[in-house]
């Protein structure tokens, strides 16, 4: 029997107080101002499948490799790690419920396969609102049901696409004048045993072959998959090779992540 990540806290969640304290979030505040900066700062984790390979490797089994919110939290806070997307939303879940609101988890569709992504569903005044800290989507959206909705980002636009009355909502982005389709949100709360099979899933991806890590600095993002790596801003990507030497150095500069944890990411890699 595991652990289930997404159970709501009990009482008073320390995590969330942690959390709070950590990154200068004033618990005073209105209610939906706080929200809003929780998601804000929770954006800040950098995006990254390094955990998730090196606890993948030593668990053995999926089931056991999942990282809980506490330990996404703590694992921020020694190593500058985040996570990837199941990681991330179960502890940005718990967070959200900590602060009392009423929230679910949801999936979505990438052109790869069913259920590769997931994001939150936030109740507010009786109606659901995205939340999407990956993809910038911090400011609480309510669900588009029948028109675009236009999302500015530092470097570039989210269109939410509203499908079959609402039922489904493409992401596309807008990045130096072209519109590319990224994913399908599937507005519609998954319980717990939808979610960890989507997560436990995930372990099998092609993307836990090699790393992948994304991060917002400013007005830009940073992408790195394999050795390449992207600057994105709002008029220009430049993308640059990391010669294999420099790989260790250059994610852990770029992404404020602990060198050592880096190196033994790539280590399990090459054993693979």
């Amino acid at each position: 029997m595991f652990d289930n990540p997404l159970l709501p806290p009990l009482g008073d969640s320390r995590l969330l107080h942690e959390y709070l304290r950590a990154n200068q979030i004033d618990p005073a505040q209105e209610r939906q101002a706080l929200l809003v900066d929780v998601a804000c700062a929770f954006a800040r984790l950098p995006f990254e499948n390094l955990t998730k390979i090196i606890k993948e490797a030593e668990a053995g089994r999926a089931e056991e490799a999942r990282r809980p919110p506490a330990e996404v939290l703590s694992d921020h806070a020694v190593y500058g790690a985040g996570g990837t997307c199941f990681a991330l939303t179960a502890t940005l879940l718990h967070l959200v419920r900590a602060l009392g609101f009423d929230a679910e988890p949801i999936l979505a569709d990438r052109r790869y396969g069913a259920d590769t992504h997931s994001g939150l569903l936030v109740w507010i005044d009786g109606k659901p609102h995205l939340l999407d800290p990956g993809y910038l989507i911090v400011n609480p959206l309510p669900i588009p049901t029948d028109t675009d909705v236009v999302v500015p980002t530092p470097f570039n636009e989210l269109i939410l696409r509203p499908t079959h009355g609402g039922a489904a909502v493409e992401l596309h982005t807008v990045q130096d004048g072209r519109t590319t389709y990224r994913l399908t949100f599937k507005p519609k709360p998954v319980d717990a045993g939808e979610f960890l099979r989507a997560w436990d899933i995930s372990f099998d991806a092609e993307m836990m072959r090699y790393p992948v890590l994304s991060r917002v600095v400013g007005d830009q993002q940073l992408y790195l998959q394999k050795k390449h790596l992207l600057v994105r801003g709002k008029d220009q990507t430049i993308t640059t090779e990391v010669p294999p030497d420099q790989l260790i150095d250059e994610i852990a500069r770029r992404f404020h992540m602990a060198p050592a944890l880096v190196a033994r990411a790539l280590r399990v890699l090459q054993k693979k």
